[in-house]
């Protein structure tokens, strides 16, 4: 399996480029037919190749998603005894991280492209747009602290808090305070102010807690569920 993973990533292979076919694999690696199949299967749970059927299919290249990187690490969470608390006081620490890493980045004309939707007061809170947005600016966020480690574990984190816990129990009447906060996270970091961008996200996301805590505590005392 890591031979395949290895091979990707020495030749530069992108998302969506196709993968040489099983004769080629099993001729490059030295493994048979079943053993290169059983690894293809495991780097497809993971999402991290592809598989399409039929006359021109086979197998290209995935990606290392937080989505597909979240799915497996639900497992551990799950066997490890992990409560959607515990999730939520890592979300707590991490996500302020990236709002600082993002602040310190010097590109400024990146922040402000990257930033620009968040910063308007036109997003309705009822709009059908408002989840892609809401989690749109945590990626915006994420990508501009430029810190993949940092930005994995994180939008993983939040990513399982998302659909297993708000996405069930969305908070409709903090939709407009989460805008707010947004744009104001959203400002300090455009305009290079670390230590502020840090502490606002920090804020935004204890409210938010705060609240789930209050109307649903019991779904935070439950052990992370698998995918």
């Amino acid at each position: 399996m890591m031979l395949l993973v290895r091979a990707m990533v020495d030749r530069g292979l992108k998302s969506g480029d196709r993968l040489p076919t099983e004769a080629e694999m099993m001729r490059e690696y030295g493994v048979s037919r079943a053993s290169l199949r059983e690894a293809i299967r495991l780097l497809e749970v993971q999402g991290l190749i592809s598989l399409k059927p039929g006359p021109g299919g086979g197998a290209t290249v995935g990606s290392a998603d937080h989505r597909n990187f979240a799915r497996t690490a639900t497992l551990f969470l799950h066997m490890g005894g992990m409560s959607y608390g515990d999730l939520t006081a890592t979300q707590k620490v991490l996500e302020p991280l990236l709002a600082e890493g993002a602040a310190r980045n010097p590109d400024r004309e990146a922040k402000r492209a990257a930033l620009a939707p968040y910063l308007t007061t036109d997003i309705k809170t009822d709009d059908r747009d408002y989840r892609r947005l809401a989690s749109g600016f945590h990626d915006a966020v994420a990508a501009l602290a430029r810190n993949g480690v940092l930005a994995l574990l994180a939008r993983s984190t939040s990513g399982i808090v998302t659909s297993h816990v708000t996405a069930h129990m969305d908070p409709v009447e903090l939709r407009q305070e989460i805008l707010d906060d947004h744009r104001a996270i959203a400002r300090a970091i455009c305009a290079g102010r670390a230590r502020l961008a840090k502490r606002l996200m920090a804020e935004h996301y204890a409210r938010q807690h705060d609240y789930l805590a209050t109307h649903w505590p019991t779904r935070l005392e439950e052990i992370v569920e698998r995918p």
